[in-house]
C-alpha cells in the first residue's frame, strides 16, 4: 500500500530510531563512567589524599600502593584518564612522604643540638650558683646574677626548641613544687624580673610533672607582657583557686590589642595547627604545645587599665593543696639546678 517510497520513509524513521537509542545508551554509559571518574577525583582530594597528609605530617607512615594502588593503562580513553589521577596521587604521596623524611631528620638534627645545649647550660648554672654562694662582693654578685639571668634565658629559648619539635625538656621535678616558687621561677627567666610584682597567692602546690611546662607557659606570657608595655610601669603576677582549678592572670600596663588581633593571638594558642614559619609568633606557639601537653586553658583579654590580661587556668588534677614542708621543695633536693629559681635575695625588689 505504501509502496516503494513509503517503504523507505518508514526504514529511514526506524534506522534514525535506532541511531537515538543506541546513542542514549552509549552516552548513558559515558555519563556513568564519567561520574564514577569524577567521584573518584572528588574522593581523593577530599579525603583520601588530605588524610595521608596528616598521617605524614603527623610523623606516621603511609604506603604510597596501599593508599593509591597503580592502574594497568587499558581501556579507552576515560580508563587512561583515571590511571593519570592514580600517577598524579601517587606523585603527590610520595613527595610529601620524601619531604616529611627529609623534615624529620633536620629537627632530629634540632634536638641533638638542643639537648647537648641543655646540658651546657645546665652546667653552667650549677657553676654560677655555686660562684654566687661564695662571693662577698655586692658588686661582683650583681654581674653575676646577670649572667645567671642570661643563662636561664637561654635554657629557657633551648626548651622552646625542643618543645617545638614535640619532645619533652629535660627539667623536671618528682614532688610538689610550691605556687610561690613557681611563680618567681617563671620571673626569674625574663630579663626584666624587677618589673614583675607577685601578689599574695594560695597556698596550694603543683605536682611535679607539670611545674616544668608550668614555669616555661608563665615566662612565655610574663616576658610578653614586660616586651609590650611601657618599661615603667608594673607587670602584675596574680593567682586564685577557683571551683575548676588555679587561675593565674598576667597583667600588663601596655599598649594593648585590637580585637583582630586579640581573636587571631587567642586562634594560634588554641589552635591544633602549628605554623612554624611565622617567626614573630614562636611564643605563642610554644605556649600552644604547653597548653595541649598538661590540659591548660590559656587566654588572652583586654584589660581594664588598657593592656592585656593573660589568663591561665591550671586543672584541678595538676594541683595540691598541701604546702610541701618548709615551702623548700626545689632547692637542696638534687631534682633541679640550683638556679632554677630565683634565690630570696634576688626577689626582693619583684614585689614577691
Amino acid at each position: 500500500t505504501l509502496g516503494a517510497s513509503g517503504v523507505a520513509v518508514v526504514l529511514g524513521l526506524v534506522g534514525v530510531l535506532l541511531s537515538l537509542l543506541v546513542s542514549v545508551l552509549v552516552g548513558r554509559g559515558l555519563i556513568v563512567e564519567l561520574l564514577d571518574l569524577r567521584n573518584d577525583a572528588l574522593e581523593v582530594a577530599g579525603r583520601r589524599l588530605p588524610q595521608a597528609m596528616r598521617k605524614l605530617h603527623a610523623g606516621q607512615g603511609v604506603d604510597i600502593d596501599a593508599e593509591a594502588p597503580m592502574r594497568r593503562l587499558v581501556g579507552d580513553e576515560l580508563a587512561q584518564v583515571g590511571t593519570a589521577l592514580t600517577a598524579v596521587q601517587r606523585a603527590a604521596l610520595k613527595a610529601a612522604s620524601e619531604r616529611a623524611e627529609l623534615l624529620s631528620g633536620i629537627s632530629g638534627v634540632y634536638v641533638s643540638l638542643a639537648r647537648r645545649s641543655q646540658v651546657l647550660l645546665h652546667r653552667q648554672l650549677d657553676l654560677l650558683a655555686g660562684m654566687e654562694r661564695r662571693q662577698q662582693d655586692p658588686a661582683e654578685l650583681q654581674d653575676l646574677y646577670r649572667v645567671d639571668y642570661l643563662a636561664t634565658r637561654m635554657r629557657r629559648h633551648s626548651e622552646s626548641l625542643l618543645i617545638l619539635s614535640g619532645i619533652a625538656p629535660g627539667r623536671g621535678w618528682r614532688d610538689p613544687i610550691a605556687l610561690p616558687d613557681v611563680l618567681r621561677a617563671a620571673v626569674a627567666e625574663i630579663e626584666n624580673a624587677q618589673r614583675v610584682q607577685i601578689w599574695a597567692v594560695p597556698r596550694v602546690s603543683l605536682v611535679g610533672g607539670s611545674v616544668a611546662d608550668v614555669i616555661h607557659l608563665l615566662a612565655e606570657l610574663v616576658e610578653n607582657a614586660t616586651a609590650f608595655s611601657p618599661p615603667s610601669t608594673k607587670v602584675q603576677l596574680r593567682a586564685a583557686r577557683m571551683r575548676e582549678g588555679l587561675l593565674v592572670e598576667v597583667e600588663d600596663s601596655g599598649f594593648g590589642m585590637n580585637e583582630d588581633a586579640l581573636a587571631d593571638a587567642n586562634r594560634k594558642i588554641q589552635s591544633e595547627k602549628v605554623d612554624l614559619l611565622d617567626a614573630k609568633q614562636i611564643g605563642l606557639f610554644v605556649v600552644n604545645r604547653l597548653r595541649e601537653r598538661q590540659g591548660l586553658r590559656v587566654e588572652l583579654r583586654a584589660s581594664a587599665n588598657g593592656g592585656v590580661t593573660a589568663a591561665v587556668l591550671v586543672p584541678e588534677h595538676l594541683l595540691r593543696d598541701d604546702m610541701p614542708v618548709g615551702e623548700q621543695t626545689a632547692h637542696g633536693r638534687g631534682l633541679a639546678p640550683a638556679a632554677a629559681l630565683i634565690p630570696q635575695q634576688r626577689t626582693d625588689g619583684a614585689g614577691a
